[in-house]
């Protein structure tokens, strides 16, 4: 029985945790595009994402012509993501019940006014 691909395994394995689609390799593969984002159509190969185009960009963008010139669309727009949402914490010590916190800030204090 053929052993899977690694790639294939990290997917598999981190798939389960409901967070996006694991990617072996998550960097953009150099000198084609800086980074994913938001609006990239394209696929994945060998744990590599490989982009085609943006649909958030225009039909005619010069990031969207690696393949050849697309046939004209209006871009996708959004306006602000509206799945995005903040929840900051509330200030305060944040810590698993094994562990605790302890402030030094009264030693460094004594220590300087000694000297």
């Amino acid at each position: 029985m053929p052993v899977d691909q690694p790639w294939n395994v990290y997917r598999e394995q981190l798939s389960t945790l409901y967070h996006g689609y694991a990617l072996w390799e998550p960097n953009p593969i150099e000198g084609l595009y800086d980074k994913v984002s938001i609006g990239d159509v394209g696929y994945v190969y060998n744990g590599f994402f490989y982009r085609m185009f943006n649909v958030t960009l225009p039909w005619d963008d010069p990031s969207n012509n690696r393949l050849g010139e697309l046939v004209y669309y209006k871009p996708l727009d959004w306006g602000r993501f509206v799945n995005i949402h903040k929840a900051p914490f509330d200030k305060g010590d944040y810590n698993t019940p094994n562990v605790s916190s302890e402030s030094n800030i009264d030693d460094t204090v004594s220590r300087n006014s000694r000297e």
